[in-house]
């Protein structure tokens, strides 16, 4: 295997005291007798709610934050079984809405854009992509604009794989344990090397450490020492894997379509624990995942449960099922949220992105929004090949999308995932507006 990251080069959270009535005795009585009724009969509130964790760590979501963490209940449906014949291999398009044949004469009527969905799945044809996973989440609802996985015809669901590597992703969730540990965005750290592999030297104070970033700088240009350096002295294997799994490495998330569980190991070995905060192996991720990831910082903390299905209707046209936003859970503070969305932004304003996202005269290609991502790359031999990721959200202070995308290719290639993720871009705030 080539330890291979990101390489490109950096730049440089009294009573109300009105007068009430005087209540009758027979009706206090009654009403005594019936608070104490439904006290005995029914169980405590306990019984229903998990105790928040408490936690005096910087920038941790607060113990009343942490009640919310938990998952929203069930929705109820008038249709208790339509997922059972739920196939997404059948989608057919009607109206421009894509809609799945049910058992019983239901439909399943989809949140994909058509137009969107269309457009990618040319996109990736024409540059004759080897392989790509596409996912773009409205990060409000959930609801899901373009599930892409190319090629889309031979058996591999690539945009729900959760088999390849996480990469530089993961710094997303490294940068978030490290300041729920109190470390500053602004902190300062020299380093050198680190481009291509890490080794214990890099972990340590050196006079070669010529070059300097913040943690911010270090996230936009995708650093691989400034990390594992901050990890080493501040991240516990346990503390890193916790802030993973609160993300939702380690367990399945909830869809529509069967999903694969985003693995995460982190080992105890000093250096291997450093090598995994920076991206180098030890944790995979699903283009989905990636763009629920995306949204959860779009949405202040906030990950949404994604949904595929608008609703249902017989064949009459009623619906019998309809989707409604939920929140799976709050993965981390409003205030932690927002300070990792503006690092995110020094990927295309001057980090890892700015060449895709910017011509020669360094003129956006999307101009008048602002966008946060965060690039990854790895790669492997035996056979070759290249993992390229971006996710990301945009606009960034108003966040009307998310998305996930991973590119798979071979030694020789034509674009990779940053193009991909100006493409979708450019498309849903400019070509969308003109095709209205």
């Amino acid at each position: 295997m080539a330890l291979e990251n990101d390489a490109e080069k950096h730049m440089g959270p009294e009573s109300d005291r009105r007068p009430k009535s005087p209540m009758p005795f027979r009706a206090w009585a009654f009403g005594a007798l019936a608070l104490l009724a439904g006290w005995v009969l029914s169980p405590p509130l306990a019984a229903y709610e998990t105790a928040p964790s408490k936690s005096d760590r910087p920038g941790a979501p607060p113990p009343s934050a942490l009640a919310a963490l938990q998952k929203a209940p069930p929705q109820k449906s008038d249709a208790p079984n339509w997922k059972e014949g739920f196939d997404w291999k059948k989608r057919r398009i009607e109206d421009d809405r894509y809609l799945v044949d049910l058992e019983g004469g239901l439909t399943a009527v989809l949140s994909i854009d058509a137009s969107f969905q269309a457009h990618m799945e040319g996109f990736f044809s024409r540059y004759a992509v080897p392989g790509a996973g596409f996912v773009a989440i409205e990060p409000r609802s959930g609801r899901v604009l373009a599930y892409v996985s190319h090629p889309k015809n031979d058996g591999h669901d690539r945009a729900s794989d959760a088999s390849f590597p996480a990469a530089s992703i993961f710094k997303i969730i490294s940068a978030a344990a490290l300041l729920e540990e109190g470390v500053s965005a602004s902190e300062r750290v020299c380093f050198h090397g680190g481009e291509r592999r890490i080794v214990l030297a890099h972990l340590e104070a050196s006079p070669l450490d010529r070059e300097c970033a913040t943690l911010s700088e270090a996230l936009g240009a995708s650093l691989n020492v400034v990390f594992a350096r901050l990890a080493d002295r501040h991240l516990s294997r346990e503390r890193l894997e916790q802030v993973a799994r609160r993300f939702g490495f380690g367990e399945a998330l909830p869809f529509e379509l069967p999903v694969g569980i985003s693995k995460i190991d982190i080992p105890e070995d000093r250096l291997e624990r450093a090598r995994a905060a920076a991206g180098f192996w030890h944790s995979h991720l699903s283009p989905l995942h990636g763009a629920l990831i995306a949204a959860a910082i779009a949405r202040r903390g906030e990950m949404p449960t994604p949904s595929l299905v608008e609703r249902v209707i017989d064949g009459q046209g009623r619906t019998i099922y309809r989707s409604h936003p939920r929140v799976f859970r709050r993965v981390t503070s409003p205030e932690l949220a927002q300070a990792l969305a503006k690092m995110m932004e020094l990927t295309v304003t001057r980090g890892t992105s700015r060449a895709a996202f910017h011509d020669a005269q360094g003129r956006p290609f999307i101009p008048g929004v602002r966008i946060a991502g965060k690039t990854g790359t790895l790669s492997e031999d035996r056979p070759y090949r290249g993992y390229t990721w971006w996710v990301g959200f945009a606009p960034a202070e108003a966040p009307e999308i998310a998305i996930g995308v991973l590119l798979i290719n071979r030694p020789e290639w034509r674009i990779k995932a940053n193009q991909a993720a100006v493409e979708a871009l450019r498309w849903f705030f400019v070509e969308r507006k003109k095709q209205r």
